[in-house]
């Protein structure tokens, strides 16, 4: 509305100026003005997630089979849905791409099946973030429909086979990260 009034405001002005300018050339010359403007677009909005609290993941008891050497085998699948449902407020019209990443906190990132994921304490296992089933490199922007909220799922996943950190049963593992949405 801003930009609306100013343009309007600017090419008033403007026609003022060429209907009061004195005629100086003869009949049937023509004459050209160029008018130069400028505003400032604003759009004022927001995105929270899940109202602003932090997601905790719980992947329960995780089974390793111990095997010959210091090895160990993963038993099953263990993933777990993210509630990251977000709102946005406010006029979202060209500020670019609705975009998310997901971040370790330490930084700390190895790479399972190509796929870059969030380390955890315990070098055995790492947890691959999803999105709509497809595993999502860690500190990678990726494209999110903001009238398709997407399904997101935290996968542990086995980095290594072998027992070098010397897990044993009872032990906890630990991570966390950062989901980022923005507009880019």
């Amino acid at each position: 509305m801003i930009v609306t009034a100013r343009i309007f405001s600017t090419l008033l002005m403007a026609s003022v100026l060429v209907i009061l300018r004195p005629a100086q050339a003869a009949p049937g010359s023509t004459g050209d003005l160029t008018i130069n403007m400028s505003g400032t677009l604003v759009a004022n909005s927001s995105c929270t997630f899940n109202e602003g609290e932090a997601l905790q993941v719980d992947f329960g008891d995780v089974q390793l089979n111990g095997g010959a050497n210091n090895t160990v085998e993963m038993d099953g699948e263990y993933s777990k849905s993210m509630p990251a449902d977000f709102t946005c407020i406010g006029e979202t019209g060209g500020l670019g791409l609705l975009q998310m990443k997901f971040t370790s906190t330490s930084g700390s990132y190895e790479t399972w099946q190509g796929t870059s994921v969030m380390a955890v304490d315990k070098g055995i296992v790492g947890i691959a973030m999803q999105v709509n089933g497809t595993a999502k490199n860690m500190d990678e922007w990726f494209d999110v429909d903001p009238d398709a909220m997407p399904v997101l799922t935290a996968k542990l996943v086995q980095l290594s086979t072998t027992n070098s950190q010397n897990v044993v049963s009872g032990d906890i593992f630990s991570a966390s990260g950062t989901l980022t949405l923005a507009f880019n």
